[in-house]
């Protein structure tokens, strides 16, 4: 990888990497948790109103 900026060479540790992946999964199933939970409290809604 090069530095934008500086345009030298930089290496990435292979723990940083993985630990940069390990991250990103979490957020997607925090993401898709949340859709979810949106999704209930719609219903819930929905059916308050029809009440």
């Amino acid at each position: 990888m090069v530095c934008s900026a500086c345009s030298r060479d930089i290496g990435i540790p292979a723990t940083l990497i993985a630990e940069r992946d390990d991250l990103l999964r979490k957020r997607e199933l925090l993401i898709e948790e949340l859709r979810q939970a949106r999704g209930e409290i719609e219903k819930i809604r929905l059916r308050r109103k029809q009440r």
